[in-house]
Formats: structure tokens, sequence, C-alpha cells
């Protein structure tokens, strides 16, 4: 811990003046444990979304890298695909037509179709069964057929083979019946004769008759044709630079809402430009600034400057206090400047409240002349409880928060100003 002063800044004593001897002033505490001794934690306040954004931006484009390479991994390669439609015949109840829609629609698909295009394509079966959808159309009496491969003509070519497939397979399964029907009533002609030639001339005729009805049935019953032929060949999905695009704008879009969601208050601060687009309701100055901010104290008609160190900061919170001084003294004030901050290895301040915090009390403030013999009094202080609970609520001396770049984070910033926002204070971020 280190007091600064000189000759024409003390009183008579020649240094820092002692407390008063009155028993007003409580007797210093034991330094509080870590956990008691933080500042009230203050509302992360909304920044501005773009600002955030641009904050964030590494988030962004390792999101939409990330996007893109799960995109790729993802997509196929470009297929196409080709589309033929059959109609049902001859079934006009609604009921038969859906059972007859559902048995079209699982024999496009079955092996005996499968074969039946294969071969004509010269393919494998199990191939084209794998490129290959039959959709019944609810309520309707139509069948789609589609068939995808990488090669659009490849595509079409299947489609084809399959619909004919599909009439080819009915007409066969049709004479089939037709053939079985035929072959069932022979027997029974041939198996179940009478010994009347009149009785057996009426049972024959009425098996022909039976025999009739049921070939009518057959050809009847289950009826398809093509109604649409396959007109050419879409694509069919995404290709890989489309997913890997799709990928892209989605980890984009997630990375933006990450660093949203994220908020402001854990960033960094890396630069005065980052900290004023964050928080502009902020008063930013840089430690250059020293003379526009000792200026700014005398037109106030403040007699107290209180510097506040975060635990990033004493270093330079000593050092701008101490220029603030300087430029004061140009101007023709004399200054007292005390020096609270207690420097360890490291560049890290001391968690003990220093003696010198005394000089902060009100009812020493508002007679700096009295106590000091001077016109201003300069304090660089760390900003423990201890010490911004003197002045929390007061707007009768001037504050700034001394943060620092790359290490200090805007909560504690936040934090720091809502503690002594009635002194309407200035932040510095040092480099």
């Amino acid at each position: 811990m280190s007091v600064m002063t000189s000759p024409d800044e003390a009183g008579a004593s020649g240094g820092v003046p002692k407390p008063p001897p009155s028993g007003s002033l409580p007797v210093p505490a034991e330094p509080m444990p870590a956990e008691n001794r933080r500042l009230p934690k203050a509302d992360s306040r909304p920044a501005p979304v773009f600002a955030l954004l641009r904050a964030r931006w590494p988030w962004l484009v390792i999101a939409a890298l990330i996007g893109t390479v799960i995109g790729l991994l993802l997509g196929a390669a470009q297929n196409y695909q080709s589309t033929a439609v059959i109609r049902l015949l001859g079934v006009n109840d609604s009921q038969r037509v859906k059972q007859v829609g559902q048995t079209v629609e699982f024999m496009a698909t079955s092996p005996a179709v499968m074969s039946e295009a294969a071969t004509k394509l010269g393919v494998k079966s199990d191939d084209l069964s794998r490129r290959t959808t039959a959709v019944w159309e609810t309520d309707t009496d139509l069948v789609k057929v589609t068939v995808r491969n990488r090669d659009g003509q490849k595509a079409y070519d299947g489609v084809k083979a399959v619909a004919n497939a599909v009439i080819t397979t009915n007409t066969k399964n049709t004479q089939n019946q037709l053939l079985n029907t035929k072959t069932e009533y022979n027997n029974m002609v041939a198996n179940e004769k009478l010994t009347s030639v009149q009785a057996e001339g009426a049972r024959i005729t009425q098996i022909g008759q039976l025999a009739a009805q049921a070939q009518a049935g057959i050809l009847g019953a289950v009826s398809v044709q093509v109604a649409s032929e396959p007109t050419g060949y879409q694509p069919a999905g995404a290709s890989r630079p489309i997913s890997a695009a799709l990928g892209g704008a989605g980890g984009l879009l997630l990375g933006a809402l990450a660093a949203l969601v994220a908020g402001a208050g854990r960033r960094r601060l890396r630069s005065p430009a980052e900290l004023q687009s964050l928080a502009p309701e902020l008063t930013l100055k840089s430690t250059t600034q020293a003379g526009e901010v000792a200026g700014r104290l005398l037109e106030s008609g403040h007699s107290t400057l209180v510097v506040l160190s975060l635990p990033s900061t004493p270093s330079s919170a000593s050092r701008f206090a101490a220029a603030v001084a300087n430029h004061l003294r140009t101007h023709g004030s004399s200054v007292t400047l005390v020096n609270a901050i207690a420097l360890e290895s490291g560049d890290t301040s001391s968690m003990a409240l220093p003696d010198e915090v005394w000089v902060l009390r009100r009812d020493i403030r508002q007679d700096v002349k009295a106590y000091f013999s001077t016109d201003v009094l300069v304090v660089a202080c760390t900003a423990e409880p201890e010490a911004v609970g003197l002045i929390s609520g007061q707007s009768d001396l001037m504050a700034v928060v001394v943060a620092k770049e790359g290490r200090s984070t805007l909560q504690q910033v936040w934090d720091t100003v809502g503690a002594v926002e009635k002194a309407d204070p200035i932040v510095v971020l040092a480099p």
C-alpha cells in the first residue's frame, strides 16, 4: 500500500492527516470472507443485437463451419426421379377401390414386377426395388410409381419399365386366373357325369353359365392401364452443395442464437469501441484522457474524485489517479492524492480494507480544505464493498471505474457502475 503526496498537498503534518480523534470513526474490522466481499450483482442489461453479434463473430464463423461440414456429410449425391401414374379400371365401389388400389400398390413393388422390369432394363431386381416406390392416392383410382436414380435418364427408363411391368403382370395374373377357372369347370364337367342325358345336358349348361360368370368377374375385377406416362425426370432431394449451404445457414443461425442467449455480461472487453457498442449508456474515456476528466471535475465543482480499480486494474487505476492529479495541479489546484490500493505480486489488489479509505467518509469529503488544506481530494482504491459502501448512493463526488482490455468483463463494469451510479461514473478501459 502506498500513499502519494507532495509538500504543497499535505496539511501541517506534511502527510495525509490522521482520522479525527472523535469516537465517530469505526474501528477497522477484520477482512470479510471472500464470499461476502462481493458487490451486489447488477442486472444484465440488454446489449444491441448487432453489436453483440459483432463482438462474438468467431461463434458465428465456427458454428457456420460446423454446420457446413455436417451438411456435406449428411448430403447425398444428386438424385433424380421420374413418375408414372397407373389408373384402376372397372371399379366403382369405394371400398373395392381401396382394396384394389392397395393391391396394385403392393404389386408395383412385388418381386414379379421388379423381375419383369429389371430383365428389360438389364439391371438387378434388388437394385431396382430399392429405387422404386408406389403410392395409392387415397380415395382415388390412381397409383403413382416413382423411380429414383443418380442418372436422370435411367430414372425415366426405369419408371416406364416398372409401369409396363405392372400392366404385364396384371395381365398375366388375369390370364392365369381365367385358365385356372376354365380348368376347374372342365374338371367339374368331366368328373360328375349323370346317367340321364337330359339331366346331364342341364348340368353342363348350368356349369357353363357359372364358368362364364366367373370369367366375367375375373376380367372386370382388376384392370389397370398407364394413365400418365413419365414426361421426364426432376431432381430428388438436396445435393451435397445445397446440403452444405443449408447446414452453414443453420449453423450461422444457431451461433447467433447462442451469442444472444449468452448475453453480454460474460464478454471480456477487447477494445473501447467494443465496450461503447455493447454498453452505449456508459460514459467512456481512455487512459490518455486524464486531462479531460480533470477538467470535468473542476467544472462540476466537486472536491473529491474516486478512481475505482477492478480486480485486474490496480496499477492502471493508480497511474490514472496520479495523471488526473497532475492535470489538476497544472490548472492551479492543490491536490491531495491518496492511493489506497495495496499492490502485491501478480498485479492483483489486496482484499483487506486499507486504512486510508477513511478519507472517503462523507463528513470528510464535505470539508476537504479543513482536513487536507487542499482544493481537491483524489483517491484511488479497489472497488470492494467496504470502500464502495462509503460513496454508494451519493452524488457529491466524481467516480471513475478503471477496467482492463481482455481481462475485465462487462458484468464487472456493470456491477461497479451500478453501485456508484448516483455519482454519474466514467469508465476507463486501460490497455
